[in-house]
């Protein structure tokens, strides 16, 4: 059973101090891996921002130098059954475009997870 449900997390979102958190826990996980992603600031475009960063970072890495994105996948935890069902599947996707997907979800997720827990430590 997730901690966060779906609807949950998509209220934070909405929320300008957990996407400002996003940018900076996602900034953080590429720069391990030298990889600049640079944030406005602005909440209305923060996923597509951060979005079209991170997928040609994606489609680079996935082309020329594999061992380093399974690393970066794992730095930042991306579920690995879904990673491997996009890698392996039979469906005609953008691969590049669903683990980018994948990255941003985690990345709320984490943030969000944290957020969760801080306000139940306060109790």
């Amino acid at each position: 059973m997730a901690i966060i449900s779906a609807s949950e997390l998509t209220l934070y979102k909405n929320n300008q101090l957990i996407v400002d958190q996003v940018a900076l826990q996602t900034q953080k996980d590429f720069q391990l891996y030298d990889e600049k992603i640079e944030f406005t600031g602005n909440q209305d475009t923060a996923y597509e921002e951060l979005f079209d960063q991170i997928k040609p970072i994606i489609f680079r890495m996935l082309e020329l130098d594999s061992t380093r994105f399974f690393s970066l996948l794992y730095a930042i935890d991306v579920d690995e059954k879904k990673v491997r069902a996009l890698l392996l599947g039979d469906e005609e996707v953008d691969v590049a475009v669903e683990l980018t997907h994948l990255i941003l979800e985690r990345e709320l997720l984490k943030v969000a997870t944290r957020k969760l827990f801080s306000q139940q430590s306060n109790i």
